[in-house]
């Protein structure tokens, strides 16, 4: 067994047992988890805005790509494409180079997973690809319904998606690219996006 196999069935074997739907996050609170997710994240240097209703999605985010980016490149994944439907946005480029991402101004995905507890929100490999978008766009933009969040990092790593650790990655994304000198001086935006927006939708 590979290194890489050894550590896959032990997370495997870590998040195996069940959890189950904590009754905070159950549909008649799930507005009241996602506001507890936005403090965090916001702690964190980034936003989140909603939970909106599907109707709505569209003209929200069309709204931080005219904001964020007048004329510059949006690009979004397939499946933010099937909620979003026509807008300032592309579909990523089959194939493309990540040299070739280097002057998208917002990345359009989906979140696969919000933790309450520290804002992060989960991308699966399969969403974020390829790899370096997320990280080398200027602005982020997660779509993540708010029946995915989950209270803490224990109850997410146990209901990951289907397959998530089969493939090359799975990240826990907590607010935009930040760093500090030793005088304590934060900066947003060093080694990745400068700016972090999750897009809460009802269901």
């Amino acid at each position: 067994m590979s290194a890489r196999e050894h550590i896959l069935s032990r997370i495997r074997a870590a998040v195996s047992h069940s959890v189950a739907a904590p009754e905070a996050f159950e549909p008649s609170r799930r507005r009241a988890g996602f506001a507890a997710f936005a403090s965090q994240l916001g702690g964190a240097g980034g936003e989140a805005l909603g939970p909106l209703a599907a109707a709505e999605l569209s003209a929200c985010v069309a709204d931080l790509c005219r904001r964020w980016a007048p004329g510059g490149r949006v690009l979004a994944s397939d499946a933010a494409l099937l909620r979003l439907g026509a807008g300032p946005w592309q579909p990523i480029p089959a194939g493309v180079s990540p040299h070739a991402l280097a002057d998208v101004a917002v990345a359009i995905l989906c979140g696969s997973l919000g933790v309450a507890e520290n804002g992060a929100v989960g991308l699966d490999g399969r969403e974020a690809h390829p790899r370096a978008l997320p990280v080398i766009c200027e602005r982020l933009v997660i779509l993540l319904e708010t029946r995915a969040l989950e209270p803490d990092m224990h109850a997410a790593l146990a209901r990951l998606p289907d397959g998530a650790l089969a493939h090359h990655h799975f990240t826990f994304v907590a607010g935009p690219s930040k760093t500090a000198d030793i005088e304590g001086e934060l900066v947003l935006g060093a080694h990745g996006p400068r700016a972090l927006t999750v897009v809460g939708i009802e269901g």
